[in-house]
């Protein structure tokens, strides 16, 4: 069995992880207004940083706001469930928040999904209840 992805443009092997990850791309694309061209799956943190070999599940970029690469809009780290504890998640991201900096973080297990925002220094991050929409484009 497969997914197709609409973001990669191409069919994926149906597993459990990859099931969470497209329900999350789905409720990004669908609810929380992301525009699908700013969403990428599997980004690979070697763009940021060379020679880093790890991979976001999903990372929204937040060009329109004039951020950078590294200055995201949202990071998402999904697992299938029962595969890990939130706890053993957070340990994976906060390896990635060395080298990116969002402005959201999303925890996916399952259908367990845990938002954080950053704070208003950019020292730490909190809990929300949820993802706001997307920004819309600010027209002059």
């Amino acid at each position: 069995m497969e997914y197709f992805d609409p973001v990669r443009k191409k069919a994926i092997c149906a597993t459990p992880e990859e099931q969470v990850r497209q329900e999350v791309v789905a409720w990004l694309l669908n609810t929380v207004h992301v525009p699908h061209h700013l969403i990428e799956v599997e980004f690979g943190l070697s763009c940021v940083q060379k020679g880093n070999q790890d991979r976001v599940d999903i990372l929204v970029h937040h060009f329109r706001a004039g951020a950078s690469l590294k200055d995201p809009w949202l990071l998402v780290e999904c697992k299938r469930h029962n595969e890990c504890s939130l706890a053993d998640l957070e340990v994976q991201v906060n390896k990635y928040l060395r080298v990116l900096k969002p402005q959201y973080i999303m925890l996916g297990l399952g259908t367990e999904w845990r938002f954080l925002a950053q704070s208003a220094d950019g020292r730490h991050y909190s809990p929300i209840a949820s993802l706001p929409q997307y920004p819309e484009i600010q027209t002059k």
